[in-house]
């Protein structure tokens, strides 16, 4: 169980950085031909929130029986992916070159 939950915490910090580490990458692939707009990046960024949700169901569904969760649960565990996050977005943004 504990392998599991550290795999998850891994993969939502690798999902929440990904739409700010590369110009040209979705999700990250090498994809793009152009530089990301800021509504693809908040695209990429959603998805990758409802990829971190989708792990975390089959998870659990691994583990025990889904609980059905209600918008306390989904708030959260948005804030937690924008904090995530974070680090990338101050290297991408607000680092000194």
């Amino acid at each position: 169980m504990m392998v599991s939950l550290w795999l998850l915490l891994g993969a939502g910090v690798l999902l929440a950085s990904l739409s700010f580490v590369g110009e040209r990458m979705f999700l990250g692939l090498p994809v793009l031909k152009s530089p990301k707009t800021p509504l693809l990046r908040m695209c990429e960024f959603l998805l990758a929130y409802a990829l971190f949700l989708s792990f975390g169901r089959v998870f659990e569904a691994s583990l025990s029986q889904v609980s059905e969760q209600g918008w306390a649960f989904y708030a959260v565990t948005a804030l937690l992916f924008v904090v995530a996050a974070a680090p990338a977005f101050i290297w991408r943004y607000l680092w000194k070159k």
